[in-house]
């Protein structure tokens, strides 16, 4: 590229756009305690109504890609946010008026609104990628992952400090709405003459479809990592372990540290083995992380069970959106739409599988099955007939 410094703007644009995504919904779910009891809600209503979240995100269906190649990927990332931003505020107006379904509709709204900007950040994520002609994907999801921690971080600090919630809420989207904005004005420009004719690309075909599933099953096998770690890590160590619920936690902490550094360190890696290699090393660590996690007869051998998973995570979404992204015939950003949009999808009933499994058999049955979704997933990496990876396609 002629001008290097707007390529360097341009990748620190793209990493503080993840890292403004991860911040403002994540703040919120540091008061979940204050809100579960604002709504007057039980476990169980609760957990349905946060939900919503979810739901509204799978609802976006093709909306992302349709609005990206009608406005652009700095107008949808900024506009995308200024949408999120809204929308927790008014499911924070929700918890303080003791509305669930405010809350509700809140919350669905903001997850649609998140996979709208999701998918502009890994398209804008992709272009600076492309640009530089090496790996780099990886370390923009790390930027997302600090992200969430400063959102949390900020959210615990204002629980604390007793900062009324709408308050709290109200100037942190403020915040995040204003760094969106600064961010994507230094984004690459989309490309022009991509395919968008119907004859060519008009609907996702069958073949693309083949071979999108894959490329899904892959991404769901990392989220489902970050879905044990979250919702279940700690009734693992708690109930199976005996540890504490107080020093539960740490599972999922050691998980995330571990994510972390594998997309710190993914990027490289991929860049050295090639994106079909790297999968393989990955998934086999998740799968092979999540089984020691499930069956070990003791909780430190457990915590490291947790620490291989998330390492052999970090890539995986990473990976399925730029190998999705890079399928020949299909419209601008619609396979990386399709990637979210199915994941996204299958996570709405991932927890609650876990716990009906749970329920009849024990919770290692359950993260025993989330391996086997990886394990899936791996099988159809080591097919002998593959169609070539991006990353590895000569420029």
């Amino acid at each position: 590229m002629n001008e290097p410094a707007a390529l360097r703007r341009a990748r620190i644009a793209a990493m503080l756009a993840f890292a403004t995504n991860g911040a403002l919904p994540a703040t919120l779910l540091a008061r979940y305690a204050e809100v579960k009891a604002g709504l007057g809600l039980d476990a169980g209503l609760f957990g349905l109504v946060a939900g919503a979240y979810m739901v509204g995100a799978a609802c976006a269906f093709h909306l992302p890609g349709i609005i990206l190649r009608r406005i652009g990927m700095r107008a949808t990332a900024a506009f995308g946010t200024t949408w999120v931003g809204l929308s927790v505020v008014a499911a924070a107006t929700g918890v303080v008026i003791g509305s669930p379904w405010l809350f509700a509709i809140g919350m669905a709204c903001a997850g649609l609104g998140d996979a709208i900007v999701d998918v502009a950040q890994n398209a804008q994520g992709l272009r600076v990628q492309e640009a530089y002609g090496r790996s780099l994907l990886n370390s923009m999801h790390a930027g997302w992952s600090i992200g969430a921690a400063i959102g949390g971080a900020v959210g615990t600090l204002a629980a604390t400090l007793g900062v009324p919630l709408l308050v709290h809420i109200g100037v942190w989207a403020v915040v995040c709405v204003a760094s969106m904005a600064f961010s994507s004005l230094r984004f690459l420009p989309d490309l022009h003459g991509e395919p968008d004719d119907e004859a060519a690309a008009g609907s996702i075909g069958r073949r693309a479809i083949w071979l999108l599933l894959p490329l899904a099953l892959v991404a769901l096998a990392g989220i489902s990592v970050e879905d044990v770690g979250n919702n279940w890590s700690a009734v693992l160590l708690s109930s199976e372990r005996g540890m504490t619920l107080e020093s539960a936690g740490i599972g999922l902490t050691v998980l995330l540290v571990a994510q972390f550094i594998g997309r710190l360190s993914g990027d490289r890696f991929i860049d050295a083995v090639g994106s079909r290699s790297a999968l393989i090393v990955s998934l086999s660590l998740v799968v092979g992380g999540l089984l020691l996690a499930a069956w070990a007869p003791m909780a430190w051998l457990t915590i490291a069970g947790l620490a291989v998973a998330g390492i052999g995570c970090a890539v995986t979404v990473p990976i399925a959106f730029a190998e999705a992204d890079a399928l020949p015939g299909l419209k601008a950003h619609a396979g990386v739409t399709a990637i979210n949009w199915m994941m996204r999808a299958a996570t709405v009933g991932l927890t609650p599988a876990i716990g009906g499994i749970t329920a009849v058999s024990a919770l290692p049955v359950a993260i025993s099955a989330i391996a086997l979704v990886a394990l899936v997933a791996l099988l159809l990496q080591l097919r002998p007939a593959r169609r070539r990876p991006a990353s590895e396609t000569p420029a």
